[in-house]
Parts: C-alpha cells; sequence; structure tokens
C-alpha cells in the first residue's frame, strides 16, 4: 500500500480480540496512538451494537461502529445512523425450521440479543459484566424488526444443513456467512461488513485507497476486498485464506497481530514495553 493510512478497521473476535476474547494493554495502547497520527479507528464485527460499545470503552477510543455484519452502523458518538432488518415473515418461517439436537437460534432485535433456550456455544466469549443474551418466546417478537438470525451449534457439518435450506427458499431474499464454524450469520440481502464500510467511508469522504483492514473469517469477505488493503490473520479460517489467496498474512490474534503490524506499518513500538500475550 503505497499512500498514506488514514483509517484502520478491525474485526473483533479472532483478530483484535486475543484467544480469551480480550483486548491486551498492549493492544490498547498501540490503538489509542492512533490518533495522534490522524488516522480514524473503525471496528467491524459480527458483533451485537451494544456489545462492541462496551468493547470500544474498554479499548477507550472513538470510533465507528459497523456492527451485526454491517446491519447496524453507529458514528464515534455511539448514534445509530443506519440499520437494515429482515422481513418479519421470513424471520417467523427461518426460525420455525426444524433444527438437529445442539443448534441454537438466535436473534438480534433493536437493543436486544434474544434466544429462547440457553445456548453455551459463546460462555468462553464473556465475562461477568458483559453483554448477555435475553431469553423470551420468538413467537412475542416477531413485531420488531430483526437486524441479523445466526444460528449456533458445536458441529459445523448441523449448521450447513441449515444453510442450505436457507439459502435454498430465501437466497434473494438474505445473505449467509460463516462468522465461525461455529456460527452461522443470516443478514438483509446486500447487507455485510463490506458494503457497510463503502458507505461510512462515503460519509467520512475518505477514498478506500488509504484504509486497510484486519479480519479473519468468511464474514470479513467484503471488508477486506473493498479496502485499500486487506490483511488475513494468521489464524484466518481456512475457507478465508482459499478465498483470499492473494491477500497478505499477519501474526495470529492470540500474539497481538494486529497491533503488532500496525506498529511496523506506523515505523515505531509504542512507548511502553509489553508482554505478548501467547
Amino acid at each position: 500500500m503505497n499512500k498514506p493510512i488514514k483509517v484502520i478497521i478491525s474485526d473483533l473476535d479472532g483478530t483484535l480480540l486475543n484467544a480469551e476474547h480480550t483486548i491486551s494493554e498492549y493492544s490498547k495502547k498501540v490503538v489509542r496512538q492512533l490518533a495522534e497520527h490522524d488516522i480514524r479507528f473503525i471496528i467491524a464485527t459480527g458483533r451485537h451494537l451494544r456489545d462492541a460499545s462496551k468493547i470500544k470503552e474498554k479499548l477507550g477510543v472513538n470510533a465507528y461502529l459497523i456492527t451485526a455484519n454491517g446491519a447496524t452502523v453507529a458514528d464515534e458518538a455511539g448514534n445509530l445512523i443506519y440499520q437494515a432488518s429482515i422481513p418479519s415473515e421470513v424471520v417467523k418461517d427461518i426460525l420455525s425450521i426444524e433444527v438437529e439436537e445442539g443448534v441454537f437460534k438466535n436473534l438480534y432485535q433493536g437493543d436486544h440479543w434474544l434466544m429462547e433456550e440457553n445456548d453455551t456455544v459463546f460462555d468462553e466469549y464473556y465475562q461477568e459484566g458483559d453483554f448477555a443474551f435475553t431469553l423470551c418466546r420468538f413467537e412475542e417478537r416477531y413485531e420488531h424488526p430483526t437486524n441479523k438470525i445466526f444460528f449456533t451449534t458445536r458441529d459445523h457439518r448441523k449448521l450447513e444443513n441449515v444453510a442450505k435450506i436457507i439459502s435454498e427458499k430465501y437466497g434473494e431474499i438474505v445473505d449467509l456467512t460463516f462468522s465461525m464454524p461455529e456460527c452461522l450469520e443470516i443478514m438483509p440481502k446486500g447487507v455485510n461488513k463490506g458494503a457497510a464500510i463503502i458507505e461510512t467511508l462515503q460519509q467520512l469522504g475518505i477514498s478506500k485507497e488509504y484504509v486497510i483492514a484486519f479480519g479473519d473469517g468468511m464474514n470479513d469477505v467484503e471488508m477486506l476486498q473493498v479496502v485499500g488493503k486487506g490483511y488475513l490473520m494468521g489464524n484466518a479460517t481456512p475457507k478465508l485464506v482459499e478465498s483470499l489467496p492473494k491477500h497478505e498474512m499477519i501474526g495470529k490474534n492470540s500474539d497481538d497481530g494486529v497491533a503488532r503490524h500496525i506498529e511496523k506499518l506506523l515505523g515505531h513500538s509504542v512507548k511502553t514495553p509489553h508482554k505478548a500475550v501467547v
């Protein structure tokens, strides 16, 4: 990338967050120093807006938040500036799909992450006090706008079966992606991180040639393609690596790969010593 960097975009899980799904002090220091270089920082994640907002607080920076894989976008002040929703009748039909044992159904609606039964797949992703799901009866929520539906399980094969059913019936209305092997995500058609980034950059008046991004999952494909340079994490899913064979690979999230590469690009180290996360 020959042009100066004006914006850095990062996914969270498997990317900026380490193996414990937290942000190391070292990564916080590196990201906070971007402002000194007049570089904007944007978070682009499949997580809920409220969830990402809590992580942004811990990070201690001003940042646009592209959340729910692009279905919701908030500005640096935290104001929701865009949201997309899936038609209610489609939501109802998708949620009626019979799934195998161990597959959980989830919704993002407004301020809520909703489930009908306790999903244990993401237990290790959250700590006490973090954003949490709410148990409900889906049939009582169909009239509320749904930004994203997702199915989770520890058996990826079961999700492939669900994806095939949804794609065959609603492929012209929704888009599907795997943020990780354990999570199948369904968004309104045309909604993804890449589309949200293009719109956000237009609002900021910044050309994509001045933008870099980091990602590790299949929900990052569009994002990594629309920016000036997209980087694959060393722990990226094999399917992502196959999809973007010409993209440069950096270090792993468990070793603060994003922060280390930002330092390399800026040509200096943070002002305080750090201990790598292993």
